[in-house]
């Protein structure tokens, strides 16, 4: 899904701002330290414990010659541990900033910034400093922006 917002920069030009959900994570000078994190077999390791411990309790559902009742309480908690993963992921996936303008009346050169920032409140946070450098500075870099100039 895809933001796209068309601004008019305080030079006059007309800018479009757009950002874009990304499924798979940029390649980044960073990606040789993926040592340091816990890894595939970490996260394999905790999803076959959630499993066995669902199974057992199911089980012990199923099997229980007295009826054993779970409390609801205990269902959400499990439901919400379920969901809490895969929400995160998906609030947690990486979003391409493009910031590009065809050039001005006066003969300016086309532009193109791209950057990308992880989360979705930080890319919209992002796309609005962007915004506002264009309206008042008529570029859309500031001292912490992650859109680089791309030729």
């Amino acid at each position: 899904m895809a933001r796209i917002r068309i601004v008019r920069a305080a030079d006059g030009r007309q800018w479009m701002v757009r950002q874009k959900l990304e499924w798979t994570d940029p390649a980044t000078g960073e990606d040789f330290e993926h040592d340091m994190q816990g890894g595939r077999l970490a996260a394999i390791g905790i999803v076959s414990i959630m499993g066995l411990l669902w199974v057992a309790l199911l089980a012990w559902w199923f099997t229980g010659s007295q009826g054993v009742v779970v409390p609801i309480w205990m269902w959400l908690i499990l439901l919400a541990i379920f969901l809490f993963f895969p929400g995160r992921w998906v609030l947690r996936r990486p979003r391409t900033l493009v910031a590009e303008t065809p050039g001005g009346s006066d003969g300016s050169a086309p532009e193109r910034w791209v950057g990308w920032v992880r989360g979705t409140a930080a890319a919209r946070e992002e796309m609005l400093q962007t915004v506002r450098s264009l309206e008042t500075r008529a570029t859309p870099a500031y001292a912490d922006s992650p859109l680089q100039p791309v030729s």
